[in-house]
């Protein structure tokens, strides 16, 4: 395919909640421009197509059938692939609980995989946008499947070895607020422009609100793993939702959380929503996919079987909203969450040719990264994307 090239006309879901019909012109992997619907193109697509910009997940724990923890460097290029073929062109690895050294060496392979990644010549799925440690500075109470024993207090030497371990690709931590050691660990974080999640946490509005302002900017999985959002004594997921300056992160698969619950939610949030699957690979030693969730050999829900385009139809149907409008929390929110909004996260002159190209059934037809079809030419061939 050609660095320079004009695709459509389709519908351009801009990102930001608008719509309209036109056509982009990709230049060197970015779009240089956006034009109007009428004019050559040098590839169309079918009648009906929506391009969006590309889905950002900011929590996922692998793909398919491997983990970043498990499988560590080897589950960087699958996961790649595998969330090209979801119209996502971004992802988090995240990386969690477990001994501590085991921990920081699944870290620097994990990194070492995504800097090799990016460091090639032409795209060949979603970017491994970064890393991102869930524990083990969490609260014992709201563990869920996190090892009790594997828990630590956080200190800022402990936070300088984690940033040495992803050897300059850690982007998120979660941590609960009120472990011994986190606000140390949060200044330390925060100084070095890494995004403080709150979660796993027992902490209530108060706490939260003291979170906020010690750094803490995004929730992990709103409603898990936390105290419920109580008309009299409110957690600390009434924090960051009354806190303008941070985002919610959901999982949007109908299970975790009941589907009236992200209703309200996206009723509350709006763009600050944020989309995340939390998904989980299966794992062994009991662990199995039941009643929609990946759970473990006690019935603990361990995360889930959500792909990002599903996400996004979930939200569709739970709030009531158009396609443009639930993309949103996919795209340009997550970009938002991880600092990165300039770079992608909506259409615009300037920005990365990372796109998804959806159906008129919201089906996931094709993904672009840098200009580049990682995913999809074969549903395409009709318009010569190849």
């Amino acid at each position: 395919m050609p660095r320079s090239y004009v695709l459509g006309p389709a519908r351009l879901a801009i990102g930001n909640g608008a719509l309209q019909y036109g056509r982009l012109v990709i230049e060197n992997g970015r779009i240089a421009d956006i034009l109007g619907a009428d004019g050559p193109s040098d590839y169309s697509l079918p009648a009906h197509t929506t391009i969006a910009p590309g889905m950002i997940d900011v929590h996922t724990n692998g793909a398919d059938d491997v983990l970043f923890n498990r499988d560590q460097g080897n589950a960087v290029e699958a996961a790649s692939s595998a969330y090209a073929a979801q119209g996502a062109t971004g992802f988090v690895a995240t990386i969690m609980t477990a001994p501590w050294e085991s921990m920081l060496h699944a870290a620097g392979e994990v990194a070492e995989a995504a800097h090799a990644l990016a460091d090639s010549a032409e795209p060949r799925g979603a970017r491994c946008l970064g890393l991102h440690f869930e524990g083990p500075f969490l609260n014992p109470k709201f563990r869920r499947v996190h090892r009790h024993d594997w828990l630590l207090p956080a200190s800022a030497e402990r936070s300088e070895a984690l940033i040495e371990a992803c050897r300059g690709a850690l982007i998120m931590v979660t941590m609960a607020p009120e472990v011994e050691g986190v606000s140390e660990a949060t200044r330390f974080f925060h100084d070095q422009g890494i995004v403080c999640a709150a979660g796993h946490s027992s902490a209530k509005y108060r706490e939260g609100m003291l979170a906020i302002g010690l750094g803490f900017r995004t929730l992990t999985h709103a409603f898990n793993a936390m105290p419920p959002l109580d008309h009299r004594e409110p957690s600390i997921l009434a924090a960051f939702i009354q806190e303008t300056r941070t985002t919610v992160q959901v999982i949007c698969d109908g299970f975790h959380v009941a589907p009236v619950m992200i209703d309200i939610l996206y009723r509350t949030l709006g763009e600050r929503l944020v989309l995340a699957s939390d998904y989980m690979a299966p794992a062994g030693n009991g662990y199995r996919i039941e009643g929609g969730v990946m759970r473990a050999e006690d019935g603990t829900i361990a995360g889930s079987a959500l792909h990002c385009d599903r996400a996004v139809t979930n939200l569709m149907d739970y709030a009531g909203i158009p396609f443009e409008a639930a993309i949103v929390s996919a795209t340009s929110a997550p970009a938002r969450l991880l600092g990165i909004e300039r770079e992608c996260g909506t259409i615009a002159r300037g920005k990365r040719a990372d796109l998804s190209i959806w159906s008129e059934r919201h089906e996931v037809l094709a993904t672009i990264v840098g200009g580049r079809p990682v995913y999809g030419a074969h549903h395409l061939h009709s318009v010569a994307i190849a």
